[in-house]
């Protein structure tokens, strides 16, 4: 029967579920929330034709209901099948989702390990900053740009690999954030090494320590999740979580200070209300 062939091949699909991206123009998920959509009332329509109508119908008469049941039988011997390919599909996706889970509980094992290291970059790529903040035509330093670590990128894309949506979301953007970071900050120690640069731009200096304490700060409430302390937080930051995360940088904020409009706390301030958040 032609109910039966679909059975078995969908099966057979939901087997290989974790080795394919799609099923077609559908998502695996996407195919078993349709079924459950459709499947679950049609089904719930059929149980009441066939085992309370006729009961009802024929006064309790058992002949009158096998008489009914022998008219359907086709669609009976469909309908089981149908409703045992739900079940497969169900029981498949419960099964892959649970091991997912174990799959990110091993991995997320490495993240406080791999988040740290970034900490450590975090505060070398400061220090840079800062010692350029202070440069002038008589005091030009020697700045060396700090190598990204190498073992968090692993770590990022297992945890990526096996996260919820939200988590990964996090993570990948995270991940983008630092790359475009450690470009940037290979360009500014780049421009020390011209004999005519002068004096760098102190507002770019500003943007970049604005940018440096928000991969901080997001780094720093990932930590409770990474170690199993808290649930999952995405919430926009706050001042307080920038002002911890300029701590951890060893970043004194009322240093980077032009004047009363230009300095790194109101221009931190200003991001703030305009809502200038990564996951806003």
């Amino acid at each position: 029967m032609i109910c039966g062939l679909i059975y078995v091949r969908l099966t057979g699909v939901m087997r290989s579920k974790q080795k394919m991206k799609h099923l077609g123009i559908l998502k695996p998920d996407t195919l078993v929330n349709l079924l459950n959509y459709v499947g679950l009332p049609f089904s719930v329509l059929y149980f009441a034709s066939m085992f309370i109508i006729p009961w009802v119908k024929g006064d309790g008469d058992w002949v009158y209901v096998q008489d009914v049941w022998d008219r359907w039988q086709s669609l009976n011997v469909g309908m089981l099948a149908f409703v045992s390919s739900i079940t497969a599909f169900n029981i498949a996706r419960y099964n892959a989702n649970k091991q997912r889970e174990r799959n990110f509980l091993a991995e997320k094992a490495f993240l406080p390990s791999a988040l740290s290291e970034l900490c450590t970059y975090f505060k070398k790529s400061a220090s840079i900053f800062t010692k350029a903040w202070e440069a002038s035509e008589t005091n030009k330093p020697n700045l060396e740009t700090p190598d990204l670590p190498k073992s968090y990128k692993d770590v990022f894309r297992q945890c990526i690999r096996y996260a919820d949506a939200d988590v990964g979301k996090y993570l990948s953007t995270i991940l983008i954030r630092l790359q475009v970071h450690d470009a940037r900050l290979r360009g500014f120690v780049e421009q020390f090494d011209d004999p005519s640069f002068i004096n760098p731009d102190k507002l770019n200096i500003i943007t970049y320590l604005y940018r440096l304490a928000e991969l901080q700060a997001y780094v720093n409430k990932l930590f409770p999740f990474a170690r199993g302390i808290e649930s999952f937080d995405s919430s926009p930051l706050t001042w307080e979580d920038y002002k911890n995360a300029l701590g951890n940088l060893d970043v004194r904020i009322d240093h980077i200070h032009i004047d009363e409009n230009m300095n790194l706390e109101s221009f931190i301030k200003r991001a703030l209300e305009r809502g200038n958040d990564i996951f806003a």
